[in-house]
């Protein structure tokens, strides 16, 4: 393979490993919801305000990064299936998985519609992503929130999903370029070589 087409590859491949790995963190974040039946005091309102805010600039961020990644990737496979043409399927199917996302960037960047409609309250963000049902007013009865397969990732995208795409395109790509050398050592890589990824860790 060619020098450059191969380290093209090994560029598309960290970019989809990195969103999988951002997907993989945005699952694990969850917040734990004050206790409904007790009376919460100011000081116990201000903490979960506090933590709250934490938690939502969290999940936003992976969120925001998770979707640059895929975006990169998107462009890259396109660039590559002039090149190799076994890529076109590939690319093809990344394309379609991801292309409410193209939709959605120029609306993340544009947060005037957004604020007039909802002020963009923690309550509205929850909704667009599913962690609230659509006509919940608050958290009533909640015991904690949770990211889970079912975020809508920029109120678009099932999380589980992309997941699921990004997992099975890694996959792919490991079957028609071997980027996962068995042979490969753990701490580094031959002189020329691109530098080996981690092998996707999505479950089943």
């Amino acid at each position: 393979m060619d020098i450059t087409v191969n380290s093209s590859i090994y560029l598309l491949g960290d970019h989809l490993d990195a969103a999988l790995a951002m997907g993989e963190d945005l699952l694990a974040e969850k917040l734990a919801l004050l206790d409904a039946v007790e009376t919460p005091s100011r000081s116990h309102l201000l903490r979960q305000n506090r933590a709250l805010n934490q938690f939502l600039a969290t999940v936003r961020c992976l969120e925001l990064a998770m979707i640059a990644r895929l975006l990169e990737a998107r462009r890259r496979a396109e660039e590559l299936k002039r090149s190799e043409g076994r890529l076109r399927p590939l690319a093809a199917l990344l394309a379609a998985g991801t292309a409410p996302l193209v939709d959605a960037v120029a609306e993340l960047g544009d947060t005037s519609t957004r604020d007039f409609d909802t002020g963009d309250t923690a309550c509205a963000f929850l909704r667009s992503r599913n962690m609230i049902a659509r006509d919940a007013a608050g958290f009533a009865g909640m015991a904690q929130l949770a990211v889970s397969e079912d975020y809508l990732v920029a109120g678009r995208v099932r999380l589980g999903t992309l997941l699921d795409l990004i997992a099975a395109f890694l996959d792919a790509l490991d079957d028609q370029f071997d980027l996962y050398p068995e042979d490969a050592s753990a701490s580094g890589t031959r002189a020329g070589e691109a530098r080996p990824i981690s092998p996707p860790q999505r479950a089943g």
